[in-house]
């Protein structure tokens, strides 16, 4: 009896495991059995389950797994520099504080040459020749057989020089500060004496280039000013050579001397005339018309008037080579403007290149190193966890917008 019972309790039980229970659905009166929802279920959720562990689980976790197990440790190295330059200033120049606040542009137009500089695949090429970067920034080993290098954040042997400018640019970040002239720099290798070595060289390049472009500034000044004497002393030597030859062809040493002494000839006749009227004009206050005396005077006079007349017509009708004297003195006094003036422009022009070398000696632009490369004692790249959680969020972002269109395609069908 008790053996029969026992057979009717395990009998009732697998009937109600196999019983459908009713289940009411939430927000709804509907009752439906287990068995219902597991079919709804079924069709409507599976492919955005598989597109999940697709899209989301699948590639985090491969993310993960290279982040942690596999990609190569980067320590960094910073250094930090400016441009100054030491030059003569005149103790008077501080009163041009007050008038202008404006600062100097040479450093900033400096630290933009720099920073393009930093940048270029100039001094990659520079380092690459001396450091040897495909080596320094080739893929480290991972010490498993199904990726055997870090291929993600390593560089290849055999890239080209346009491969190692784009990788390049992920290693090394530079910034510039545009008040200041400050330049940043932030270096990246497998090693803490790598990147320090990197660093050193990019300051070290930088620091040539400014010396070289010191120089060349400091050869054009001092060029420019050169060329700038030559064309004076050419231009003075050829105004001279005009005065001489205007000498020659008009056989007069100064026009205006030659003109000043037939001018004293009427001036001292002038003086005689005047003496003799002022003669006759007293004895003519105390004499009477028949004095022998005033007669004499009078041809004295007519004689001076005479000659005074002559001279005038003289120096009206004076020639020289063929000119009038007047023409000479006008065209000797044009030649001698231009000599004067040619003769400034020679004077300041060696006082220009005397001071373009007095410049040249005294001023000098470097590169001020403020910050040395420094090196790391742990490593902060690649950020791992930062990386994980981009991955993260691109991956749900992607599986939701699938899911969406998903949806929206299946309910309007």
């Amino acid at each position: 009896m008790g053996m029969r019972r026992t057979r009717l309790v395990a009998q009732e039980n697998v009937n109600l495991k196999l019983t459908p229970r009713p289940v009411s659905l939430k927000g709804s009166g509907e009752m439906v059995t287990q068995a219902d929802l597991a079919v709804r279920l079924r069709p409507r959720h599976g492919l955005v389950f598989l597109g999940f562990a697709l899209l989301v689980v699948l590639p985090v976790g491969l993310a993960a797994a290279y982040l942690f197990g596999m990609a190569t440790d980067q320590y960094q190295s910073r250094a930090g520099f400016s441009v100054r330059s030491e030059e003569f200033r005149n103790p008077l120049d501080a009163l041009s504080a007050f008038t202008d606040a404006s600062g100097s542009s040479s450093t900033a137009s400096d630290s933009e040459i720099i920073y393009d500089f930093i940048q270029s695949q100039t001094l990659i090429e520079i380092l690459d020749r001396d450091l040897g970067l495909r080596t320094l920034f080739a893929a480290r080993p991972t010490g498993y057989r199904i990726l055997p290098k870090d291929i993600v954040f390593g560089l290849s042997p055999d890239a080209s020089i346009e491969d190692i400018e784009d990788y390049w640019s992920r290693m090394v970040t530079v910034s510039r500060d545009p008040g200041t002239g400050i330049i940043d720099i932030e270096v990246r290798a497998f090693s803490p004496k790598d990147a320090q070595d990197i660093a050193g060289a990019i300051v070290e390049a930088s620091s040539n280039l400014v010396n070289e472009l010191s120089r060349i500034a400091q050869n054009d000044a001092i060029r420019f000013a050169q060329s700038d004497v030559a064309v004076a002393e050419a231009r003075l030597a050829d105004m001279r050579r005009r005065v001489r030859e205007f000498r020659v062809t008009n056989q007069i040493i100064d026009p205006g001397s030659d003109a000043n002494s037939q001018s004293s000839v009427l001036a001292e006749l002038h003086s005689v005339l005047a003496k003799t009227l002022i003669r006759r004009g007293n004895l003519e206050a105390y004499t009477d018309a028949t004095d022998t005396r005033l007669s004499d005077l009078a041809r004295q006079i007519g004689v001076i008037r005479d000659q005074i007349e002559k001279e005038r017509a003289v120096n009206a009708k004076h020639k020289v080579g063929g000119a009038s004297l007047s023409d000479v003195i006008g065209k000797y006094e044009e030649l001698l403007v231009d000599l004067k003036f040619s003769e400034n422009a020679y004077v300041a022009a060696l006082g220009a290149a005397e001071q373009a070398r007095a410049e040249a000696r005294r001023q000098s632009r470097y590169a001020a190193v403020h910050i040395k490369p420094t090196r790391a004692q742990e490593s902060l790249y690649p950020q791992r966890w930062l990386l994980l959680s981009v991955i993260l969020v691109a991956a749900l972002s992607i599986w939701s917008i699938l899911s969406l269109i998903y949806y929206n395609i299946r309910d309007r069908a």
